[in-house]
């Protein structure tokens, strides 16, 4: 059987299933999403942005909202959000477990937040979870993908990946599986161009949509809390994200502002184990050096509001940066590597970043010489990010999906009815 006739009649199978009585107008009830995204309290790859999406939806009275998240060593509850927890980072077991959850919720949509590492690193329970989305398709569910990465801009060295070969293979596969879902959305418009232009006709369907902005502190909280000579780097460590450069930088940056200091905040990453606990012990005693370790969500409104300059010293990176946007809802000024796509990042959103040649110690430090030692100029890039963020703020992007859902199903519905 076609694959295309096989997935037809299994959406129209599915959705004959759920839909509602024929006498009741579909548009006058609320959508039923599943959010498929590791979540708060676990620390897996992308749970920020799951939890903030669901802050956004809670509450809108067009939504119904359960969260399939992963599960963590300690099941808290929580009575703000309707969270399942229904699979585990590194499972094979990840495709049936969360399929059955699928079917026992019944949703109208099922959105998947997700890199190519959310559902485990270990690469078979990697490539089955990225299944999950065309599977739940060919079972009649609407399927969305917010898709954080493009794999043709991971850099293989950089994560630490041997047989690089077969993991080109192996990721090129895995994409078109993705593309199998209904929707695909992307954070970049050159990620958009990306997939069109290595997947062809695959990925006419796919969209490129903001970031988004989380709710930040207000602008009387920045101005008292925030110390000027307070170098912030942020982000889990040990693969592109690297510090050495950073810490090799610092002492030419307390020659010329003796004040400064810097704080790392955050984790090995998964691939980069005994990291971070290398450097401590290299920079032991160094008092303009802290290690902040990890940062709950919690905590962040006082880490990024108590610092004046972020800094990202990255050698590559796949997709949209986190960490910009957090940024910029506090305001906050940021110097960062000339890689292409944070470079986009501020083509496209208006954001003021100041860019060094990546893998330049010297130029790094003057950036950030620059930054600290310039009151007006600070103040600038203040302004300019505190605007960036207020144009698109997380409640805006998730009113974008949930206009793009409603659409899609209920012309589904229709189909149904007239056929």
């Amino acid at each position: 059987m076609p694959l295309s006739f096989a997935s037809d009649l299994s959406r129209h199978m599915g959705r004959c299933a759920v839909s509602p009585p024929q006498d009741v107008d579909p548009r006058s009830r609320c959508i039923r999403v599943a959010l498929v995204t590791s979540f708060p309290p676990s620390r897996g790859d992308l749970n920020e942005y799951g939890y903030h999406l669901a802050c956004a939806l809670q509450g809108d009275t067009r939504v119904g909202l359960v969260i399939l998240a992963d599960e963590v060593p300690c099941q808290e509850r929580t009575s703000r959000f309707r969270v399942k927890r229904c699979w585990r980072f590194n499972s094979v077991f990840n495709p049936a477990r969360l399929l059955w959850t699928i079917w026992k919720t019944a949703p109208d949509v099922v959105w998947f937040n997700i890199g190519f590492s959310t559902f485990a690193r270990a690469p078979l329970a990697a490539f089955l979870g990225i299944t999950v989305p065309a599977v739940a398709r060919l079972l009649g569910y609407y399927t969305h993908v917010t898709l954080h990465c493009v794999f043709e801009r991971i850099s293989l060295r950089d994560a630490g990946l041997h047989c690089s070969g077969l993991y080109r293979v192996a990721g090129r596969v895995a994409t078109h599986l993705l593309l199998l879902a209904d929707d695909v959305s992307v954070l970049l418009p050159s990620l958009r161009s990306d997939l069109r232009r290595n997947y062809g006709t695959r990925a006419q369907h796919v969209q490129s949509r903001p970031h988004g902005t989380f709710a930040g502190a207000p602008s009387q909280q920045l101005s008292q809390s925030r110390d000027k000579n307070v170098i912030l780097a942020f982000g889990y460590w040990g693969t592109y994200k690297r510090l050495d450069l950073l810490l090799e930088a610092m002492d030419e940056i307390v020659s010329q502002v003796p004040n400064a200091a810097l704080v790392v905040a955050g984790t090995n990453h998964p691939r980069a184990p005994g990291y971070l606990e290398s450097l401590q012990q290299r920079w032991l005693g160094r008092d303009h050096v802290s290690f902040r370790g990890y940062v709950a969500e919690e905590e962040l409104p006082s880490l990024f509001a108590g610092a004046s300059v972020l800094v990202l010293p990255y050698s590559s990176t796949a997709g949209a940066s986190g960490v910009v946007y957090q940024a910029c809802q506090y305001g906050l000024p940021m110097v960062a590597a000339d890689i292409p796509e944070i470079v986009d990042i501020t083509q496209e959103e208006g954001i003021a970043i100041e860019f060094y040649s990546q893998g330049d110690r010297h130029a790094l430090a003057s950036q950030l010489i620059r930054v600290l030692t310039s009151d007006e100029l600070r103040r600038g890039m203040c302004s300019q990010n505190l605007q960036a963020a207020q144009k698109i703020p997380m409640s805006q992007v998730a009113d974008g999906y949930l206009r793009l859902f409603r659409e899609r199903v209920f012309a589904s519905h229709v189909e149904v009815k007239i056929s």
